[in-house]
């Protein structure tokens, strides 16, 4: 029994507020803690406002009272107990760190992200409505976005968190283009592209079993989502939206939960509207064939990541058990490098776990993707007709797919949070009402009973 529903609500709220600015970039520092000094720390000194509401979320769940906590065996439970056995290795390994309050900093982050993960498995918001914020969110982004694309400069919406780009960091601008990524309200076109992918996927959830008109609607918004993502330039972005389209699609082709008629018309459109934009910025700016050839393949950003990768790899040999430390891995990079030059994180998660902690920081992290991994074996196996099922398993495998190609699901507390919020919905039992479940038509009864029925 709940000791205050009132407070439970506002717990409620407080999760759908979190999803509303997910991806803002908009922060608040910490009093007392200046690290601008060390170079790529990607902001690990500040709350962004989605976390300060995480933390209000989880307050307000436990002024609510018990709800039933996880059992340790259960799936939650595991989850809990091995995500925060992550968020510890996190802040211990303050104690070998070359920046120890980098690492203090990062276990803060992590248990406010595990701690979130378990208020949206708990509290058990309706799902469609957790999809339609976040997506509603996401819109934001895109009025945002597209204004900067057409305009090539900032919108100047400080007070939001829209950061000063240009000019700026050499990942802001296509080169010998010199045209300006979309980044939104967000800190990078990486991440405004991961979750412009993972709410399309969800977009298919919202769009199931529907009226027309909100069918509809639901497809604008996804054209408008892909139109956006496509304006990020982001490879890795497009790749996890395909990838979470097709997993949401089979999934729910499978289990027969819901239908997606349609939505391929509307993202075809997208996609018409999209290349239409390419080809008038390409007339416009004069974009020679090299010249688009660099901007799709990227060769020099490719050089540049296996050049990560093999620093990543040449740490986790020189220390295998406990890592650099939390968010050290640039600071680390010193050391292997021929002229001791500082590098950016690896664009691979578990290896810049593996990296910055190690084997200790390696095991909890595989249980948690296991714990993952075995709850979507169960709901496949059972084939069950979960409405939010596939595009859950959707998004989570975009995710993932982003966490081996960029490092701001482990570095950037958007990534983490997003995280936090898909997987504890995947570990959420039941859904909250029957309003979420695919209505199935009643089957007939036999011909002699309803015979009997009418006379």
């Amino acid at each position: 029994m709940v000791k205050r529903p009132r407070a439970l609500a506002q717990s409620r709220a407080a999760v759908l507020a979190t999803l509303f600015v997910l991806g803002w970039a908009l922060r608040v520092g910490l009093p007392g803690i200046d690290l601008t000094g060390i170079r790529f720390h990607h902001q690990v000194h500040s709350l962004r406002v989605a976390e300060m509401l995480a933390i209000v979320a989880a307050l307000l769940f436990i002024r609510a009272g018990p709800l039933g906590l996880p059992k340790l065996r259960s799936s939650l439970g595991t989850f809990a107990a091995a995500a925060f056995l992550l968020a510890g290795v996190a802040a211990g390994s303050s104690l070998w760190a070359l920046h120890p309050r980098l690492a203090l900093l990062q276990g803060a982050h992590l248990a406010i992200w595990v701690a979130f993960a378990i208020v949206v498995a708990i509290v058990r918001v309706p799902p469609r409505q957790m999809a339609a914020t976040f997506v509603l969110g996401l819109l934001v982004h895109v009025v945002v976005g597209l204004a900067q694309a057409v305009t090539q400069r900032n919108v100047g919406l400080w007070a939001l968190g829209e950061l000063q780009i240009r000019p700026g960091p050499p990942w802001s601008t296509i080169h010998e283009w010199e045209f300006l990524r979309v980044y939104g309200l967000s800190s990078h076109p990486n991440v405004l592209a991961g979750h412009f992918a993972i709410g399309m996927a969800l977009c298919l959830g919202l769009a199931s079993g529907r009226r027309p008109a909100d069918r509809a609607l639901v497809g604008v918004t996804l054209a408008l989502l892909f139109v956006t993502l496509f304006l990020t330039f982001s490879r890795a972005g497009l790749l996890a939206a395909a990838l979470a389209l097709a997993v949401s699609a089979i999934w729910m082709s499978w289990t027969g939960a819901g239908r997606i008629s349609g939505l391929a018309l509307r993202l075809a459109a997208g996609g018409a509207a999209a290349i239409a934009i390419f080809a008038w910025a390409l007339e416009r700016h004069r974009l020679s064939a090299s010249a688009l050839a660099d901007l799709v393949l990227r060769p020099a950003g490719a050089t540049e990541r296996f050049g990560l990768i093999h620093a990543a790899v040449r740490l986790m040999a020189a220390h295998p058990l406990g890592g650099v430390g939390a968010r050290n891995f640039s600071a680390a990079t010193r050391a292997v490098t021929p002229d001791q030059a500082m590098l950016d994180s690896v664009h691979n998660v578990p290896l810049l776990i593996g990296a910055e902690l190690g084997l200790a920081g390696l095991i909890p992290a595989a249980v948690v993707v296991a714990v993952l991994l075995a709850v979507g074996w169960r709901h496949w196996s059972a084939r069950s007709a979960h409405l939010w099922h596939g595009p859950i398993a959707g998004a989570l495998a975009a995710l993932a797919l982003a966490s081996l190609l960029d490092h701001y699901p482990w570095t950037v507390p958007q990534g983490g949070l997003l995280g936090a919020w898909l997987a504890g919905w995947w570990l959420t039992e039941d859904p909250p009402s029957l309003e979420d479940r695919p209505q199935r038509p009643a089957e007939p009864g036999p011909p002699e009973r309803a015979a009997s029925r009418s006379a």
